[in-house]
């Protein structure tokens, strides 16, 4: 499992936020994924990952609905065969908008990263030895998790975006831990 986590302030107020966490269209604008139709409840998944080759998955969509007083909290999963993410955003209201928070927790299969151990051994001057499958496997981990890192502060400006109001624009900073 590789958690990764985004930051940054949105000028739409946190009932706006919630309400768009809430829509499927805002889960389009993650990295890679594509609605199959219009009515469809799977949607295409294309992996941009390091090492491996460009794979494409389908996956399944569930936004968790607010319960009581967690309207501030909005959590959804996109499941596949090779990657499975598990989201949670966080909104904090500001004076001047909301201060979100995205974390993501990524689940992926065991084919998908022995074939990113198998294609970075094959590209390795490392020795055969018996700690190789070891720091190989780090190794896969490192990147997949830089890479999610930026997809997850690539989705927090996509959909910071979105709420922004077409005549106004805005600089927004952001932060990845």
């Amino acid at each position: 499992m590789v958690t990764v986590t985004a930051e940054m302030s949105w000028s739409s107020s946190a009932d706006d936020a919630s309400v768009a966490l809430g829509q499927r269209a805002t889960y389009l604008c993650f990295p890679g994924i594509s609605a199959r139709g219009a009515r469809a409840r799977t949607l295409d998944h294309a992996l941009d990952l390091p090492i491996v080759d460009p794979l494409r998955q389908t996956v399944a969509l569930t936004v968790g609905r607010p319960r009581g007083k967690a309207t501030r909290k909005r959590r959804f999963a996109l499941r596949g065969d090779l990657v499975a993410i598990a989201g949670c955003w966080r909104l904090e209201p500001l004076d001047a908008g909301v201060r979100v928070h995205l974390t993501l927790e990524y689940d992926i299969a065991a084919p998908l990263k022995t074939l990113a151990v198998d294609t970075l051994r094959s590209r390795s001057p490392l020795p055969i030895r018996t700690d190789a499958d070891a720091i190989l496997s780090r190794a896969v981990d490192e990147f997949f998790e830089t890479r999610f890192a930026d997809h997850a502060a690539a989705y927090c400006e996509r959909v910071g975006a979105r709420l922004e109001p077409p005549a106004r624009t805005r600089g927004r900073a952001g932060d990845r831990a």
